[in-house]
């Protein structure tokens, strides 16, 4: 029985993050070790301690962690039957150098029929961040990309429609908290 289109794109969405994960491993580093515990009514809440950070999830999320060399990218995915959201966390070059606009264009351009639709420069939790819509296949997404320390974490919301995903990619949002800084 074939498979429906929106879940296959869904999964060549998945097959994208993966490979972001992998591109972004080829540059830069990080360790291992989640939690994740239901909580009451609002999904699940994520304890990343190889991360460093706590989040609410709409469900319990698969970890799914890239090595290139001694460089690793974790990612948490939760992939709901209409609509996915996902936090990237990845280490910062040890130059610090570290391209806010690019890494909104390499994440956008790693997902199948990947592009970023319009951009801007915000502020979240007191470090300077970009927010993108995107389109992956002609469905809609938004990234946010932001920096703490020697850690940059690419949040991202996908899904058939906007509405989709809108509320899980906000409560990831609005519940995100750095364990350390």
């Amino acid at each position: 029985m074939p498979i429906p289109l929106p879940r296959m794109a869904r999964w060549l969405i998945i097959a994208g993050t993966v490979l972001l994960a992998g591109s972004i491993a080829a540059t830069i580093e990080l360790h291992a070790g989640y939690t994740a515990s239901p909580s009451p009514a609002s999904g699940y809440l994520l304890t990343a301690s190889d991360a460093q950070f706590t989040v609410t999830f709409p469900r319990k999320p698969l970890r799914i962690e890239k090595t290139a060399g001694t460089t690793t990218v974790i990612v948490y995915l939760a992939d709901l039957p209409d609509h996915a959201v996902e936090i990237i966390r990845a280490p910062v070059p040890a130059s610090g150098s570290f391209s806010l606009d690019r890494a909104v264009n390499v994440a956008a351009s790693a997902l199948p029929g990947g592009g970023v639709v319009s951009r801007h420069s915000i502020t979240y939790h007191g470090k300077p961040a970009e927010d993108a819509v995107i389109s992956i296949l002609g469905d809609p997404g938004q990234i946010r990309v932001v920096a703490f320390g020697s850690s940059a974490y690419i949040f991202e919301g996908f899904g058939g429609t906007a509405g989709s995903f809108a509320h899980d990619y906000k409560v990831l949002l609005d519940s995100f908290r750095l364990l350390h800084l």
